[in-house]
């Protein structure tokens, strides 16, 4: 079993438990309440850590509608070149989950912010494909660092009673910061004529300004590290029934990675780039807002019963987005009351999950168990950023909605299996 020690930036500042605590007596669930963690301004750190991610993935998000313009390739291309990044993120999470593990979160973060904002600005001076799928490779493992280490840090500035509400929050600023980078790029576009290397610049400019920030007002947080350099399998942080929840996850994070590829088929099917940047902005920040709702409501009732809410919410989207397409033209438009339903109650999934994994992570193993969720994420990406390129360039948009349907429902399948297999599904507060 690893060794840990305590490391705080205010030793007088630390609990009792915290600064006795041994490997052996580290507390799964760790501290109940937020009267159980050390006195710090826990508040203002995840305002910055909120503020810094939002920065971040409104840069994301405007390389989201600016990359599949950028590109002088067609969809499959697209969908590759976009795996690019994902693909690196899935290698580059599980080790850098350990070193934040051993060595801190907060330069880890930092450094992913400056090499990201770097990286973007990069792009604007080439438009070879080969090239740029390069660049956005080491974006990936940039991309690693700032989730993986945010993650990390936010799992140790919360407690039990108030770590669904808080992960909602991580998601929200995710999602919203998609959302406006997506009208952020639109905007540019506009005012650029559709200039993509200026655009690009743009962004890189903005997430310049989050690394900055991150540098000035982020502090390390009190973690338990842990002393042996050895690499520790980052599973055996989890638990059995949060294992059996992965496949699920993969399929949202595929799902993820084929709405990547969706703004071009979306203009492919006649829609111009203000009314896709609006259509997914407003679909963002739906989803943004049902993720602090639902990790609040996880804090209240439990994660199981959240992650459940979440999974109905999947069936309801499936069955829904099934009738649209079984239609010629799909019916969308008349299927997406459902459909927009069962999105906003399928963002119970990520907040009660990443809370659970929280709860149950040893405390000198969070950055290892935060690296799963990163390395989901990315497989999911790399395998939607295929699929929705693949499935875009063989049947448009109605193949799409098909394809991503069949990763639902054989994701969920599994997960049911493996909750079986496990003797149910126990997520308690």
């Amino acid at each position: 079993m690893p060794e840990f020690r305590q490391v705080h930036a205010s030793p007088k500042r630390l609990t009792p438990n915290e600064t006795t605590a041994g490997p052996d007596s580290q507390n799964r669930d760790g501290p109940q309440s937020a009267n159980d963690l050390p006195q710090v301004d826990h508040k203002r750190q995840l305002l910055v850590l909120y503020l810094a991610m939002l920065f971040t993935r409104m840069g994301f998000g405007s390389v989201l509608l600016l990359f599949p313009m950028y590109l002088a390739v067609g969809s499959l291309g697209v969908g590759i070149a976009l795996s690019a990044y994902p693909l690196a993120e899935f290698v580059s999470a599980a080790p850098i989950g350990a070193y934040v593990d051993l060595k801190g979160r907060r330069w880890m973060l930092i450094l992913g912010l400056l090499s990201i904002s770097l990286l973007t600005m990069a792009i604007s001076l080439t438009r070879d494909s080969y090239v740029i799928a390069i660049i956005h490779a080491i974006m990936g493992f940039s991309g690693a660092a700032v989730t993986v280490s945010s993650l990390t840090m936010i799992t140790d500035l919360t407690a039990v009673s108030n770590r669904g509400v808080s992960m909602g929050g991580f998601d929200f600023s995710n999602i919203l910061g998609y959302a406006f980078g997506i009208s952020l790029a639109t905007t540019l576009l506009h005012f650029t004529g559709h200039n993509y290397g200026l655009a690009f610049v743009a962004t890189g400019i903005l997430l310049l300004a989050a690394s900055v920030a991150s540098m000035v007002w982020v502090k390390e947080t009190s973690h338990s590290a842990r002393r042996r350099t050895r690499q520790v399998n980052p599973l055996l942080a989890l638990d059995q029934n949060t294992r059996a929840i992965l496949p699920v996850w993969l399929g949202l994070t595929t799902i993820l990675g084929v709405v990547f590829v969706l703004p071009k088929s979306l203009m492919e099917s006649g829609l111009n780039s203000s009314q896709v940047g609006l259509t997914l902005a407003l679909g963002a920040f739906g989803l943004g807002m049902g993720a602090v709702v639902f990790g609040w409501i996880s804090d209240k009732i439990g994660r199981g019963k959240t992650l459940g809410i979440g999974v109905v919410g999947l069936i309801l989207v499936l069955l829904s987005t099934l009738e649209a397409v079984s239609h010629s033209p799909p019916r969308i438009y008349q299927q997406l009351p459902l459909i927009a339903l069962g999105g906003f109650m399928a963002t119970a999934t990520v907040p009660s999950a990443l809370a659970y994994v929280g709860d149950k992570a040893n405390t000198g193993l969070r950055g290892s168990a935060m690296g799963i969720y990163s390395m989901m994420l990315s497989l999911g990406m790399v395998i939607g950023n295929l699929l929705g390129g693949y499935s875009t360039s063989v049947g448009g948009l109605k193949a799409t909605l098909e394809a991503s349907a069949g990763v639902l429902l054989l994701s969920l399948s599994i997960t049911v299996f493996l909750l079986y297999r496990a003797g149910g599904l126990h997520l308690r507060q």
